[in-house]
């Protein structure tokens, strides 16, 4: 691969994803919109004009030099952006569904603990390159960053939102535990955040019954919740090879949520283990790509900020598919590039613009330094005929 050229492999397996995506909320959600719309194109509609949206944004973060993203404070100006509107959410976001987790646009909706999630693995990328001298002094390193991320954390889980708190943490523990942090440190926030995880799920009825009908699920099928057991009538009904796109049954309001959260499952139903098997190979594709990425760019701003966008896509993905296979208990996180929702396709969309972006900043550290003396030796040549 060319140095300064896109990597066209994990483009090219977005994009694939973003099309399987479309054409699976079509079908996914045709029923449901007849049903309660009289529309079967309802919340097509609706996510092409997203889809067309991440697009374009995703083409401009994939040329825009991802190293502005750093500059003049901008990673904490987005983190406290992210702030402000999840504060703003409490007076002035639209409930729906038993949470208060957007603000209606119109006919869109927006959901900000979308953007405070980007805006998180932005801020952290920025401040374990820029603070890496202090990261081994708990006071001045990695306090105050936990305590900003945290801070965003407790905005985002009242409303309710527990699994995108978690994300949230987890895809920035992660961050953290490649950085030169000390491991006492970081064990010591997961020690301390374990009791306080348990004392949100004992003390939330709903959340605790989430997992526990996973664990009756896990031991017999037959006894999941409803939900649960019709992602699984579904993925078992699609058996190798599948049915057809357009041919799910459970779509036609047997499945809750068959269209966002478990749409997986009608891929599974309508595809067959073969097609879910190659959409899951993308998703790994995509992680492989963005791990070599990671390892290929030494800028260390880069570096980190590739990991974390990794992670947000493939962690998604792949627990989402634990989740309507019954081998994760339901957490309502959507599948990357195939549930319906505008916010998550859009801020997934930039943060793969911007790992493209860091994708044409890959090379050698002698590569650079070959640029660097050629660009001198140009600029000699241009001197003396000046002189000249």
């Amino acid at each position: 691969m060319k140095r300064n050229s896109v990597d066209w492999i994990l483009a090219s397996a977005v994009t694939l994803l973003l099309l399987m995506g479309m054409i699976m909320v079509f079908s996914a959600s045709s029923m449901i919109a007849n049903f309660e719309y009289h529309n079967m194109l309802f919340f097509f509609q609706k996510q092409i004009i997203w889809g067309a949206i991440s697009l374009i944004f995703m083409v401009g973060f994939s040329k825009m030099d991802y190293k502005i993203l750093k500059r003049h404070s901008l990673p904490l100006l987005l983190m406290l952006l992210s702030i402000v509107l999840l504060v703003g959410l409490f007076a002035l976001g639209t409930y729906s569904h038993g949470a208060r987790r957007w603000y209606r646009l119109g006919f869109l909706r927006f959901q900000p603990s979308e953007f405070a999630k980007i805006s998180a693995i932005i801020y952290t990328a920025y401040y374990l390159s820029a603070k890496e001298a202090r990261l081994k002094d708990w006071k001045k390193g990695l306090l105050p960053l936990i305590a900003l991320v945290g801070f965003t954390v407790l905005l985002v889980y009242p409303q309710p939102d527990l699994s995108t708190s978690l994300m949230i943490l987890i895809i920035v523990g992660l961050m953290i535990y490649v950085s030169p942090v000390p491991l006492k440190h970081l064990a010591a926030i997961v020690l301390a955040a374990v009791p306080f995880a348990v004392f949100t799920l004992v003390r939330n009825p709903y959340q605790w019954g989430r997992v526990h009908n996973w664990w009756v699920a896990l031991h017999d099928p037959a006894h999941a919740a409803y939900q649960l057991k019709q992602s699984l009538i579904g993925i078992g009904r699609g058996g190798i090879l599948g049915h057809g796109l357009g041919q799910s049954v459970q779509k036609f309001l047997f499945l809750p949520d068959s269209h966002t959260d478990f749409i997986f499952s009608i891929v599974g139903e309508e595809f067959g283990f073969i097609g879910s098997t190659i959409i899951l190979l993308l998703f790994l594709l995509i992680f492989f790509r963005g791990i070599s990425i990671t390892r290929r760019v030494h800028d260390k701003f880069g570096r980190y900020l590739a990991l974390g966008i990794t992670l947000n896509i493939v962690l998604y993905a792949f627990i989402n598919a634990g989740v309507v296979s019954a081998l994760l208990p339901t957490t309502g996180l959507p599948m990357p590039f195939f549930s319906y929702g505008g916010s998550s396709l859009l801020f997934l969309s930039i943060a793969t613009g911007i790992l493209l972006n860091i994708s044409r900043h890959t090379g050698s550290e002698l590569d650079d330094l070959l640029d660097k003396n050629q660009t001198r030796q140009l600029l000699s040549k241009k001197i003396v005929i000046s002189a000249e």
